[in-house]
């Protein structure tokens, strides 16, 4: 780890720490419209419908900022408090949670059928989170954040075929978020974000018994 790593990781924690606030907050005015529904207390909310869409989206959304810090973990070693550094990080997490605000509509009420909120905001979500995600893996190629695993991970990855199978499928991630960013097919979009929690599940379950990856 490099020693400046932990005064970097805070103003990363905090910055990532605000994207997941956003996100919880939108599944809690969710949560809320449908109790003011079911009550009847509130006209407008009666009128509002949430699908899956929305919800599934923030998941997603939800789902890859724990991959991007588990990311941003493996490159510890080559963090440090330059200012370049520093501006890179803002710009990719200021980026995250720029997205997040995105994935839920701040007045509900506003938006009768939250599906029509969705193909609006789609193309803006997944599109940024494919772009932050390229750019984090491309910062982490560029500063030699990649290590080879030593003999005990190597050993613990030969003997966990779940594992290989599930890093190969996470490479699919890439295709599917350029699809889901560009398709107008509700269900295509709905099996495609599916897809991609399922695979980020997976991954984290296989990774879970390997030294320096759990």
């Amino acid at each position: 780890m490099h020693p400046q790593f932990d005064y970097i990781f805070e103003l990363f924690t905090l910055l990532i720490g605000l994207a997941v606030a956003e996100m919880l907050m939108g599944f809690s005015r969710i949560l809320k419209l449908r109790a003011r529904r079911k009550a009847g207390v509130d006209p407008t909310a009666i009128n509002v419908r949430v699908g899956w869409l929305v919800p599934l989206l923030g998941l997603l959304v939800l789902a890859d900022l724990g991959t991007f810090w588990s990311i941003v973990w493996t490159m510890r070693g080559v963090l440090d408090m330059r200012t370049a550094m520093i501006f890179g990080v803002l710009v990719l997490i200021g980026g995250y949670y720029l997205v997040a605000t995105l994935v839920f509509p701040d007045e509900p009420e506003l938006w009768p059928d939250f599906d029509a909120y969705f193909w609006q905001q789609k193309r803006w979500v997944v599109g940024g989170m494919f772009l932050i995600n390229v750019a984090t893996s491309a910062a982490g190629l560029a500063l030699g954040a990649a290590v080879s695993p030593d003999e005990a991970q190597a050993a613990a990855i030969a003997a966990n075929p779940l594992f290989l199978a599930s890093t190969l499928m996470i490479f699919l991630n890439y295709p599917a978020f350029i699809w889901l960013t560009f398709s107008m097919g509700k269900r295509v979009c709905i099996a495609l974000m599916l897809f991609i929690l399922a695979t980020q599940v997976l991954y984290a379950v296989s990774a879970w018994s390997i030294p320096g990856l759990a």
